[in-house]
């Protein structure tokens, strides 16, 4: 298996030696990382009830569900 060098801050290997496991390799860890999926739950309440962009998708979603109704 070919392998590369790369170069990162200390502080930065720090974090990734303390998210590896003990019996994990960089490279597990680094995809382990890389792969793992976000929650919908991370971005609940990002938006707060008087932001512009929450009407906005308010207004678009009310729309889409009126049209939705009149193809049917």
């Amino acid at each position: 298996m070919a392998t590369k060098n790369i170069s990162i801050r200390e502080n930065v290997y720090k974090k990734l030696c303390e998210s590896k496991g003990d019996n994990e390799s960089f490279s597990d860890a680094i995809l382990r990382i890389l792969d793992k999926k976000p929650s919908l739950l991370a971005f609940s309440g990002i938006l707060k009830e008087d932001d512009k962009e929450l009407k906005f998708i308010e207004d678009e979603a009310r729309g889409l569900r009126k049209s939705a109704k009149l193809r049917a």
